[in-house]
C-alpha cells in the first residue's frame, strides 16, 4: 500500500479484495464516491481511526464494512443501489458510539498505525504556525500607541492636578483635590481598557460597567483639562493686561523724569568737576566766598541730574525688555479649550486602550505543543 503499512491481517486483506491498497496517502486518509448521497470523492477513508466519513452528508460507518460491501458490490457505477449495496452508514452522534460485538472482535487485532504521531505532527506544526511579520508589525504599533496614549494620559493628568488644585485655596487640599484629578486621568484609560477586553471576550455585562467606570473619569478628565485651559487664558488676558498697565506707568515716569531733566540748565557742570573745585577752595580756605556757594548749589544739581538720567534709562530698558519679551511670547490663535480636552482625552484614552488590548490579544493565546487534535477535522498538512 505504498508508504502506510497496517499491523491488522484482516484489514490488509480487505483492502486488497477491494482493490485499495495503493489509495492511501502518507497519512492514512483515501477518498472515495460517498454510496449513500453519491458525493464525488466526498467519503473519507481514514486508517488511523478505522471508520469512513461523508463529508457531504455527514454518514460515517465503520472502514471494514464499507471494504466488505465495496468488494461484494464491485466497483460503484453511481447508479441508484439497492439495500444490498448500501452499507450500513448511521447518523453522526456528538458523541463516540461504541462499534458493534462481531466488529469489534474483528478489530481486536488492529492496531493503530505505529507511524500514526509522526504524520499528526506536520498538522499540530501547521497549527501553531504563526505570521511572525504581523505580530512584529503589531507589536510596534502598538507600543508606539502606548506611548502616545501614556504622554496624553500625563498630560491630561497634570491639567487636572492644576485645575483641581486651583479650586482650593488650603494648600493641603489643594494637594488631594489635585490628585484626584490624576485618579480621573488613570481611571479614564484604564476603563476604556477594560471595556475593549470584555468585549472582545463576549462579556458584555462586565463591559457595561467598565465603560461606564471609563465614560465618568473621561467626563471629569475633560472637565478638568476644559477648566486648566480655562484658567491659563484668562491668567494670560490678566498678565497682558498688568503688563500694559506696567507699560503706560513707566512712559510716564520717563515723561515726568524727562521734564525734570530738562529744567536743569545745561551748562551744568559734572560731578567730578565741580567736586574737584570745592575740594581745591577748601583746601585754600575761601569756603566763606560766593562761588564756593555757587559751586556747591550746582553740585546739587549735576548729582540731581545724574538720577534722573539713570531713573530714565532703567525704565527705558525695562521697556525696553517688556515689549522684546511680549513680542517673543505672542501666543496665536488658541483652540477651544472643549475641543484641546476632547482631543487630549481621546489620544489618552483610546491610544492606550488599542495599545494594551492589542498586546493582550496578540500574546494570550500561545498554543502547545501538547494541544489535543480533533480527529474529526480534516487533516491539511
Amino acid at each position: 500500500m505504498g508508504a502506510i503499512s497496517t499491523t491488522s491481517d484482516v484489514l490488509d486483506q480487505a483492502l486488497r479484495n477491494a482493490g485499495l491498497e495503493e489509495a492511501f496517502d502518507d497519512r492514512g486518509i483515501a477518498h472515495e464516491d460517498c454510496p449513500g448521497c453519491g458525493a464525488i470523492g466526498g467519503l473519507k477513508l481514514s486508517l488511523a481511526r478505522g471508520r469512513v466519513h461523508c463529508n457531504a452528508c455527514g454518514s460515517e460507518g465503520p472502514l471494514l464494512a464499507y471494504l466488505r460491501e465495496k468488494t461484494e458490490a464491485g466497483e460503484w457505477n453511481h447508479e441508484p443501489f439497492s439495500e444490498a449495496e448500501i452499507i450500513p452508514i448511521e447518523p453522526r452522534l456528538p458523541q463516540v458510539v461504541e462499534p458493534a460485538a462481531p466488529l469489534h472482535a474483528e478489530l481486536v487485532a488492529y492496531d493503530p498505525l505505529p507511524d500514526a504521531a509522526p504524520i499528526l505532527e506536520p498538522v499540530r506544526a501547521a497549527k501553531t504556525k504563526k505570521n511572525w511579520g504581523e505580530q512584529i508589525i503589531i507589536t510596534l504599533l502598538a507600543l508606539v500607541f502606548l506611548g502616545a496614549g501614556l504622554a496624553a494620559a500625563g498630560l491630561s493628568g497634570f491639567a487636572n492636578f492644576q485645575a483641581f488644585s486651583a479650586g482650593v485655596s488650603d494648600p493641603l487640599q489643594a494637594r488631594v483635590w489635585g490628585w484626584s484629578g490624576v485618579i480621573a486621568s488613570v481611571c479614564s484609560f484604564g476603563g476604556f481598557t477594560f471595556f475593549w477586553w470584555h468585549l472582545s471576550g463576549k462579556r458584555r455585562g462586565e463591559a457595561a460597567r467598565a465603560l461606564v467606570f471609563a465614560l465618568a473619569g473621561a467626563g471629569t478628565s475633560i472637565a478638568g483639562t476644559t477648566l486648566f485651559m480655562i484658567n491659563n487664558a484668562q491668567g494670560q488676558q490678566v498678565s497682558w493686561s498688568n503688563a500694559e498697565q506696567v507699560r503706560a506707568l513707566r512712559q510716564s515716569e520717563i515723561e515726568d523724569w524727562s521734564r525734570q531733566l530738562a529744567a536743569i540748565p545745561p551748562e551744568t557742570r559734572s560731578i567730578e568737576g565741580l567736586e574737584a573745585y570745592l575740594a581745591g577752595v577748601e583746601a585754600v580756605g575761601r569756603t566763606h566766598q560766593k562761588p564756593y556757594r555757587d559751586a556747591q548749589n550746582e553740585l546739587g544739581q549735576a548729582r540731581r541730574r545724574a538720577a534722573l538720567e539713570q531713573k530714565i534709562a532703567g525704565a527705558r530698558a525695562d521697556l525696553r525688555q517688556a515689549v522684546e519679551g511680549s513680542a517673543l511670547t505672542l501666543p496665536a490663535q488658541n483652540l477651544p479649550a472643549w475641543f484641546f480636552a476632547l482631543m487630549l482625552e481621546l489620544f489618552s484614552s483610546q491610544g492606550t486602550s488599542i495599545a494594551l488590548v492589542s498586546l493582550l490579544l496578540l500574546y494570550s493565546t500561545k498554543p502547545t505543543q501538547d494541544e489535543p487534535l480533533d480527529l474529526d477535522e480534516e487533516l491539511i498538512v
